[in-house]
C-alpha cells in the first residue's frame, strides 16, 4: 500500500464529547476522502475515531482500520472498513499507523492521542520520518499543548527550529489540505470543490 496516499487521524474513542468535535472529526473524514487519500485511523466505532470513519464512508473513501488484537471484536471496531489489520499489541499497531501514512492530524483527545501525537512529532524532530503533522484545534482545545511547547522552546529544552515540526490549523479543511499540500501535492479538484461548498 502506498503511504504516500495516506492520513492517519488520531482522536478520542470517548463519545462522551461535545458535539462540535464530533461534527469536526466527520467533516475531517470526509475531507480526506475527498482529497483521494486513504484513512488511516485506530479502527475504533466510537468517538471521534468513529466519527472520521463515518466521515470518510460517507464520501467513498478508503479506511484502514489498525487495531490490536485484545480490542479486535465485534462492537469495538468500525465495520465499515476497507481493511481492518490487527497487531499484536498496541506498540505495534502505533508502528503500523507510522507506516501506512504520509501525514498525520490529531484530533481533540486524551492521553492515548496525546501519547500517538508526541510520538510522531519525536521521531519527526530525529529524522526517522517526515510526514505533515497537523493539530485541529476546535474550540482552542490545544491551546495549553500548543503552549507548554513553546514554553519549553522559551526554557531552552526544546530547540526552536522544531517548531516548525507541526502545524496548527483551526478548521478540518485547512487540516487536510495542510496535508495533501505538504511535500508539494496538488489539491485534487473535487476538494477545492468541496472546500469552496
Amino acid at each position: 500500500m502506498n503511504k504516500e496516499k495516506n492520513i492517519c487521524v488520531f482522536g478520542a474513542s470517548s463519545n462522551k464529547i461535545d458535539g462540535i468535535f464530533k461534527t469536526e472529526a466527520f467533516a475531517v473524514g470526509r475531507c480526506i476522502a475527498l482529497s483521494g487519500c486513504g484513512l488511516v485511523f485506530g479502527a475504533g466505532d466510537s468517538g471521534l475515531m468513529g466519527q472520521a470513519a463515518r466521515g470518510a464512508f460517507s464520501a467513498g473513501g478508503r479506511i484502514i482500520g489498525v487495531i490490536p488484537e485484545k480490542l479486535n471484536k465485534k462492537g469495538v471496531y468500525f465495520e465499515g472498513c476497507t481493511e481492518r489489520i490487527e497487531t499484536p499489541t498496541m506498540h505495534e499497531r502505533k508502528a503500523r499507523m507510522e507506516a501506512l501514512s504520509c501525514g498525520f492530524i490529531a484530533l481533540a483527545g486524551g492521553l492515548g492521542t496525546f501519547e500517538e501525537l508526541l510520538e510522531v512529532m519525536t521521531l519527526k524532530q530525529l529524522g526517522y520520518i517526515d510526514p505533515a503533522i497537523v493539530l485541529l484545534n476546535t474550540e482552542g482545545y490545544y491551546d495549553h499543548l500548543i503552549e507548554q511547547f513553546r514554553l519549553s522552546i522559551e526554557r531552552g529544552f526544546t530547540h526552536g527550529e522544531y517548531e516548525k515540526l507541526w502545524h496548527v490549523a483551526s478548521s478540518p479543511e485547512e487540516a487536510v489540505r495542510y496535508c495533501v499540500e505538504y511535500g508539494g501535492s496538488a489539491i485534487p479538484d473535487k476538494l477545492i470543490y468541496a472546500l469552496r461548498g
